[in-house]
This record gives C-alpha cells, sequence and structure tokens, in this order.
C-alpha cells in the first residue's frame, strides 16, 4: 500500500514535461514532522499582541512586549493591526483564482532558472527533499506585479495586480510600525530601522498554496529554515501548518487566529540587535484532508544598508559584538548562489 501512495502522480506540483510522484516529495527521516499540522497545544503560549490601543498611553508598555515575545519567542501574533478584512480577502480570493488556472497558464509566469521571482510547481531545481507547494514569489514592485499578472492574465491582469499592489503597500505600512515599535522598545531612535527602508527593491512577498497530500507523514510543505530577511509579516489561513521550534528542540504548532498575522524575526534582525532578537527556525508541514493558503511578506532594507548592531546593544564585558558587520545586499547575493539553506545557518558566516 505504502508503495503505491509513493508511486502516484502529482498533478499539481507537476510542471509541464516534469511529471512528479509523491516519492519525489519523501524528505529524509529526519525532516519527518513528528507532530500534525492540528496540533497547537504547546503552541498556544505565543505571546499575541493588539494594535487597538497603539496611540494610547499604553504604547511603551506595548513595544516593550514586543520586544519582549521577540527576544525570547522570535514570534508573535498580531490582531488589530489595521489592514482591513476586505483588503485580505481580496487578495487571498486572488491568489486562490491564479492556483486555480492551467498549469500551462500559470507557467507563463514561471520563475527564471537564475532568479527566483515568478510562479513555480513546487522547486525541481533542488533534486530532493521538494516542498508540497506551489509558490509565487515577486518583488514589492507595482511594475513586476502588473508584468506577471499580464503575462498570465492578460488584458484581464487588474483584478490580481490591484489585490496585490494594495496588500503589499498596507503590509508596508504595517512593516514600518512594527520596525518603529521594536526601535523604541529597544531603547533607540524610533526611525533607527525603518531609514534604511526608504527604497523597496528588496522587499519581497511569497505565496503558497499545499494542496492535499496523500503521505503527509513524510513530507513537508516548507523544510525547517530560519528566514534571512529582517522581519516577516505572514498570513495563513484556518488551516494549521506553521510550526515553530523552540529553545529546547521541540517543535509546536502555531494555531490560526482569524484576521490576524503571524510576525517573526529574520536573520538580519538578529544580527542588527546582537542577538537580542531572535530568529527562530520554523517549517511548514501538510495534511491529507486540507488545502492550505498563506503567504509570508519579507521585509528587507535597502541593498546599501549596513547591518552593524548599535553600541546601546552591546556590552564590552558582557555582551561584546557578535557579528561582522555587513550590508543586506552583499547577503543576499550570498543566498542567491547559495540557493537553498536548511536549518538556521544564514548567519553563520558573520559570527565573530
Amino acid at each position: 500500500m505504502a508503495q503505491e501512495i509513493e508511486e502516484q502522480h502529482v498533478e499539481p506540483l507537476s510542471s509541464i514535461g516534469q511529471p512528479l510522484c509523491v516519492k519525489n516529495f519523501i524528505w529524509s527521516e529526519e525532516e519527518w514532522p513528528t507532530i500534525t499540522y492540528e496540533n497547537f497545544a504547546d503552541g498556544d503560549g505565543i505571546p499575541t499582541i493588539s494594535f487597538r490601543e497603539i496611540k494610547s498611553q499604553n504604547y511603551e508598555t506595548l513595544c516593550k512586549a514586543m520586544v519582549d515575545a521577540c527576544t525570547n519567542w522570535g514570534f508573535f501574533r498580531l490582531v488589530d493591526h489595521g489592514v482591513s478584512l476586505e483588503t485580505i480577502e481580496k487578495v487571498k480570493l486572488r491568489w486562490n483564482e491564479l492556483f486555480d488556472l492551467p498549469m500551462e497558464q500559470k507557467l507563463k509566469g514561471a520563475r527564471s532558472a537564475c532568479l527566483p521571482l515568478g510562479y513555480c510547481a513546487t522547486n525541481p531545481d533542488y533534486g530532493k527533499d521538494l516542498p508540497w507547494a506551489e509558490i509565487l514569489q515577486l518583488l514589492q514592485s507595482p511594475q513586476q506585479v502588473v508584468a506577471f499578472a499580464s503575462k498570465v492574465f492578460g488584458d484581464e491582469h487588474q483584478p490580481f495586480s490591484d489585490a496585490m499592489i494594495e496588500y503589499m503597500q498596507e503590509l508596508d505600512k504595517l512593516g514600518m510600525t512594527i520596525f518603529e515599535m521594536l526601535a523604541h522598545g529597544l531603547g533607540l531612535t524610533d526611525n533607527f530601522f525603518t531609514q534604511n527602508f526608504e527604497e523597496k527593491d528588496s522587499t519581497m512577498i511569497r505565496v503558497h498554496r499545499y494542496p492535499p497530500c496523500p503521505l503527509p507523514e513524510k513530507c513537508l510543505g516548507l523544510g525547517s529554515h530560519s528566514d534571512p530577511h529582517t522581519l516577516t509579516i505572514l498570513l495563513q489561513d484556518d488551516v494549521g501548518g506553521l510550526q515553530i521550534l523552540k529553545s529546547d528542540s521541540q517543535w509546536i504548532g502555531v494555531r490560526p487566529i482569524p484576521n490576524s498575522f503571524v510576525i517573526n524575526v529574520g536573520d538580519t534582525l538578529e544580527a542588527w540587535t546582537n542577538g537580542r532578537l531572535k530568529s527562530v527556525v520554523h517549517r511548514a508541514v501538510v495534511n491529507k484532508e486540507k488545502q492550505r493558503l498563506s503567504s509570508a511578506y519579507f521585509l528587507c532594507p535597502t541593498s546599501s544598508a549596513i547591518i552593524a548592531c548599535p553600541p546601546q546593544l552591546m556590552n564590552s564585558d558582557t555582551n561584546p559584538r557578535k557579528y561582522s558587520p555587513f550590508t543586506w545586499g552583499d547577503f543576499r547575493k550570498q543566498l542567491l548562489v547559495q540557493k537553498r539553506v536548511l536549518g538556521k545557518t544564514a548567519l553563520k558566516r558573520y559570527l565573530i
């Protein structure tokens, strides 16, 4: 029976001319999930922050709570975030419409071999440990969104383009608010981070749709990794799948909450704060019954931004500098060459 499952053709994740079977998606045994997509018991302790009173006298307390969450967990849920439900539901509808298209039409917007921007069904370039997901990745660029949508939808691209552009603009504003609050809570000037994000040439969005999987105990939607970017704003639907690795090496599931985002620290922000804010390893698991949709918005500074911890967050005796300064542009080039990072390895090259 198991052999029959492994030989099954996976039509939703097979590009034209690249037929794939379930066995192509089986990961090495040490990566197999130990808890299911709907196991959330231990993950209910993840902090939840509300922006409902952001402009009130609780601002100071809210900033410190956000820093504490990023220090102790590297993750927090954000509710009452100010992005309208209409904007979110509209873009989710457009994403699903895209993924529902025939493969031949989606591949009109296929990513190139040298640059991971556009559409792909899984990522056959990896050769093994293939992600059980369809993927769309684009830069925070209205021009690139329109160019992609025009290839795929032709003259009828406007609904997709408008929904994407509106959503990304809203998330960019939200990201700047979070950066200001983190800076404030750390005792830095409020614009310490945001002044490095005036250009949007590196910020990107990645949308995943995970089909039901006949062998979820051996496959992954996304392998264990930390995000190399500065900050991630994750939107997930009501189907669980996000799991994070705690400091005691135990995986915990993040329960989806309606109209919320999951915010997590990236490697770049960990280096920027000398390890004060933690970039945590996480993954996406799949299931047999339900399709899952999620989207990660990766905030990245301008290419020339120098990632160097400020003196206020260091102490020569108890907390000396841990990372050599680097620019985001140099870091990004190395990531493009490396192509794939499993686990938390990206920052090691800058350790002092």
